[in-house]
């Protein structure tokens, strides 16, 4: 079979295979467009609201962990770097 033949059925079938999950998607929606949208936009701003409190826990906590290993409560703040200077 030729390379332009092969080309060819590739083409066809990721045509239709996009036809084909359009219209299952559009069938099988639990919203309509809109609806799904707006959904799917406030729940993304949730994970990533959640997960910049989670990166501000878990920096205090590595920041505490830190402090208790070199024994000095003011490392990692602002005390602690004019201390320093």
């Amino acid at each position: 079979m030729s390379l332009g033949m092969k080309l060819l059925k590739f083409t066809a079938g990721t045509a239709t295979g996009t036809a084909i999950g359009v219209a299952v998607g559009s069938l099988l929606a639990p919203q309509r467009g809109a609806d799904l949208q707006r959904s799917t936009r406030q729940l993304i701003s949730e994970t990533k609201s959640d997960g910049e409190l989670a990166q501000q826990l878990t920096e205090g906590e590595m920041a505490d962990r830190f402090r208790n290993q070199v024994s000095d409560p003011s490392a990692l703040t602002s005390e602690g770097a004019s201390a320093a200077r």
